[in-house]
């Protein structure tokens, strides 16, 4: 019987001791499951990435370290005067994909997090420095970025004033007010998150840019060029002003006309007043140059009807002829208004 006794107590404390195991062991299991997830370097990293890919800019730069501050910017290098227009949730491309791909150790026992990811179906890849904070219970430690996951995208638009980018028409002049408004290149830093893609392009009456992306990095400056480059209303609109400046040098009934690129040069006595008419436009092609359009030499055909007395012998006779002539455009300019400011040189 004692024996007996003596066995089923045991039976209890070892049920309560697997109990108890079990339970510590779950805990524990827990534990590490809630480091991972949101205690982990790995975790810190892909929460920052998932409130990128649910458009919530403002959760995003309100993890620890993330904000763009003067001194976060100082930290990484990066201008402090750079525009925030762009750091906006509707501005940021659809993230799907997000993963961690590794996470190893920096010096200073920092720890560098790297992330794929697919921004608008193009695959990004951003590293992350992060640094330890403290720890909670001193179990569950907490971080923040050593360094901001914002970048600075610098802007240059070519032959233009404007870029747009998700359906916004941006500034650069607005941005950096200290380029002249007649600039005919103008540029500007921007602040943007990374990863992110950006599509940029740009389109008004006269001038067209084939889109470009610019990728973002953490901490980084990159550089995007937007190239606006006549589009065909353009160069109608030049032609129709070339033409008709041709036009109004064929009225004037003299052999040279004044300020006009052709002319001809007849040793007999003209009688008469000679007569001009265009019969080939020189074709127009711009090009940019230091402070607006230009175009190179084209070819021009006027012809001169014209009479003409020897003065040798007298003879009067009437000549017909083609008159080749070169003409250039020394500066195009479109004004403020849409008008067109053209210098005609030779």
């Amino acid at each position: 019987m004692g024996g007996d006794g003596r066995v089923g107590g045991l039976r209890p404390l070892l049920l309560w001791t697997g109990v108890g195991v079990l339970l510590v062991a779950a805990f524990l299991a827990a534990l590490g499951a809630v480091q991972r997830a949101f205690y982990s370097p790995e975790g810190f990293v892909s929460a920052y990435v998932g409130a990128l890919a649910d458009h919530d800019l403002t959760t995003a730069l309100a993890m620890p370290g993330a904000a763009p501050t003067k001194q976060a910017l100082a930290t990484a290098g990066l201008p402090g005067n750079a525009s925030a227009e762009l750091l906006r949730s509707d501005l940021l491309p659809d993230y799907s994909g997000a993963h961690v791909v590794s996470d190893t150790a920096a010096p200073g026992g920092r720890r560098t997090v790297t992330v794929r990811v697919d921004a608008d179906g193009h695959p990004l890849t951003a590293a992350f420095e992060l640094r330890q904070t403290g720890a909670i219970l001193g179990l569950l430690p907490t971080w923040e970025f050593a360094r901001t996951p914002v970048g600075v995208a610098h802007i240059t638009v070519a032959h233009a004033q404007t870029f747009t980018v998700g359906g916004r028409t941006v500034s650069p002049r607005a941005a950096d007010p200290s380029q002249p408004a007649s600039a005919f290149t103008v540029s500007a830093g921007y602040l943007v998150p990374a990863p992110a893609l950006y599509t940029l392009g740009h389109s008004d009456t006269y001038t067209r840019a084939t889109p470009v992306g610019v990728t973002t990095a953490p901490a980084a400056t990159v550089q995007a060029t937007v190239d606006a480059q006549p589009n065909d209303a353009f160069t109608a609109a030049v032609q129709k002003e070339l033409n008709g400046f041709l036009d109004e040098c064929a009225k004037q009934q003299v052999l040279q006309p004044a300020g006009c690129p052709f002319g001809a040069v007849i040793d007999d006595r003209v009688q008469g007043a000679p007569t001009w008419r265009m019969t080939q436009y020189p074709e127009v092609h711009l090009v940019p140059g230091e402070s607006s359009w230009t175009m190179s030499q084209a070819v021009g055909v006027a012809h001169l009807s014209v009479t003409v007395q020897s003065i040798f012998d007298g003879s009067v006779e009437h000549r017909e002829s083609d008159v080749k002539f070169a003409v250039s455009l020394t500066s195009v300019v479109i004004r403020p208004d849409g008008s067109l400011d053209i210098v005609v040189g030779q």
